[in-house]
């Protein structure tokens, strides 16, 4: 006769496929996570800073023209 704790064993299986990972997969998911979140965070500060410089271009050669005439 098996024993109740062998039919729960049974039941469990330890190791089994369900989701859980380690604590270093989770910690490298989430640093992989960070990395990711601060390089769009970076993409978006460059592409506001090249319409910042791109406005002040326009505005630097306006003012040269109008000193020029």
């Amino acid at each position: 006769m098996a024993s109740k704790y062998y039919k729960a064993y049974q039941f469990v299986k330890p190791f089994a496929e369900t989701g859980a990972k380690k604590v270093s997969d989770w910690m490298k998911k989430a640093a992989t996570a960070k990395k990711e979140a601060a390089k769009f965070n970076l993409e978006q500060t460059l592409k506001k800073t090249d319409k910042s410089l791109e406005k002040l271009k326009k505005t630097v050669k306006k003012q040269k023209k109008i000193l020029e005439d």
